[in-house]
């Protein structure tokens, strides 16, 4: 099975992204992590290809919601 890589060059101004752009847009660095981390959260919508379009502001929502913070050093 080929491996999806993220698609930076596909990160333009728009609302509806691929699944390849959608993983660049929260900087997954495959499609195991994106499958577990991000599809169960955000709604796909179909289009004419195999796997559908993730709606920007539900992946924003979700990469906002995976926030990490480290301690600051005094």
């Amino acid at each position: 099975m080929a491996r999806r890589k993220a698609n930076y060059e596909g990160l333009l101004v728009q609302e509806f992204l691929t699944k390849d752009v959608a993983m660049a847009y929260v900087n997954a660095k495959d499609e195991k992590w994106f499958d577990k981390m991000i599809l169960p959260w955000c709604h796909m919508y179909h289009n004419s290809g195999k796997v559908g379009d993730f709606y920007l502001p539900e992946l924003r929502a979700r990469k906002l919601q995976l926030e990490v913070a480290f301690p600051t050093q005094i």
